[in-house]
């Protein structure tokens, strides 16, 4: 996944939601919110523009922001507690001695035993090589 393919399909995504008075803000490090164009939001606003976003999104994008984030944050595939686990210990998020196991363990249960929405952990999260975002 290329970051045009990725651009290409959030512009999609961005059209197929104009069609229906709502925008769509993306923000770099993943993740968006959506809108609406006339700036009116009644209390029912999620649940009339989720269906439209998803939509949108199975029409649109299905797949290609989540394969290009993927892709950007572990271009070769490795396993997700090998390059984590480091990234979390030069961090000080945790010891020498927290394993691969733990972190799988503490990722299934959401247990970290850290502020997983701290600024060093997400960091770890979305780049835990180190290849794409700074801090």
């Amino acid at each position: 996944m290329t970051a045009e393919e990725m651009e290409a399909a959030h512009d999609r995504v961005g059209r197929c939601l104009a069609d229906s008075g709502l925008a769509i803000d993306y923000d770099p490090d993943g993740g968006f919110g959506v809108e609406s164009l006339d700036g009116e939001y009644p209390d029912d606003f999620f649940e009339r523009s989720d269906p439209v976003l998803r939509s949108c999104e199975k029409e649109s994008d299905e797949y290609v922001t989540y394969l290009f984030e993927q892709t950007r944050r572990n271009p070769e595939r490795r396993d997700d507690a090998e390059i984590t686990v480091p990234c979390l210990q030069a961090a000080g998020l945790v010891g020498e001695d927290y394993t691969d196991q733990q972190w799988r363990d503490d990722h299934d249960a959401d247990t970290f035993p850290f502020d997983s929405m701290s600024d060093s952990a997400r960091q770890c999260d979305l780049d835990p090589l180190g290849l794409w975002r700074t801090p």
